[in-house]
């Protein structure tokens, strides 16, 4: 059976890795598994923000008769602008009981926002000590002696919501750092069993296609990243099913895209049209 979790993924922003208490002599005791936690992180305007850091201080999986068990305890941050494209960061690795863990909790201790002009958003008093629930999607199934990865995306194109005024952010699209003049932090996980998900792999066909918001809807729920400045984009950790690939660019551009279909442990490509109106 599974054994192995791993650690948190923030939308198409990569994060940090927890170390877990795993066995000097990677002995997986009977009836356990090994878990190994990533995290990853979803994009936003990436021209100028340099970190966004979020503290992970720890990571809770529910049994089947409702009870958690801690799969990291520490204090660890992570710079999500860095957890992109299908990066992720080992968060920690540990034994479990063998079962389903279908809900997960995230305890953060800190976040902050750093942008190019120089300017800092600290965001503590709106991360210190709370604790997030959200469902894992598929289920997390660990088996014994086996290992198995629970991934973690962090929707930083959601979670960071900056605020500010006049022509500079036109149709959600900030134009300008100066006028960025707030931030606030409110957390958008999603959480799968990376071993039952597949990922979509492609490419923008535009002019100036870096930074372009791509997305897909996941369980009801959009879920970004960012072209990269050669267009090319990942998703990491999507359920089986078929989805269809939406762009947005700065100059308004309207994408076109066939729907791909995922299947679990493949990688579903696609090229996604962009034209002006």
């Amino acid at each position: 059976m599974k054994k192995m979790i791993k650690s948190f993924m923030i939308m198409a922003l990569a994060i940090v890795v927890f170390t877990s208490c795993d066995d000097d002599d990677n002995t997986i005791p009977d009836g356990q598994g090994k878990v190994k936690v990533t995290i990853t992180d979803a994009p936003f305007p990436f021209e100028f923000v340099t970190n966004a850091n979020v503290g992970v201080a720890k990571v809770e999986l529910k049994t089947s008769s409702g009870d958690y068990v801690v799969v990291y305890d520490g204090s660890t941050s992570y710079n999500m602008v860095e957890l992109t494209n299908g990066v992720t960061a080992e968060v920690g690795t540990t034994n479990i009981e063998t079962g389903t863990y279908g809900q997960a909790r995230v305890t953060l201790n800190s976040a902050s926002v750093n942008l190019s002009n120089g300017t800092e958003y600290n965001l503590d008093s709106e991360a210190t000590a709370n604790t997030y629930t959200v469902s894992v999607e598929p289920a997390l199934v660990v088996e014994e002696d086996a290992s198995s990865e629970v991934l973690f995306d962090l929707d930083i194109n959601k979670s960071f919501s900056f605020h500010g005024s006049g022509a500079g952010i036109m149709l959600n699209w900030i134009t300008s750092v100066d006028w960025i003049k707030g931030c606030n932090f409110n957390p958008h996980f999603k959480v799968c069993d990376r071993d039952q998900t597949g990922e979509i792999s492609g490419t923008v066909n535009a002019d100036g296609a870096e930074n372009a918001q791509v997305y897909v809807s996941i369980n009801g729920k959009e879920v970004y990243t960012h072209a990269k400045a050669d267009g090319s984009f990942k998703f990491i950790g999507v359920n089986p099913g078929t989805y269809t690939v939406h762009v947005k660019t700065k100059n308004g551009g309207v994408a076109h895209a066939n729907d791909v279909t995922v299947t679990a442990g493949s990688t579903a490509t696609c090229t996604v049209k962009v034209t002006t109106s």
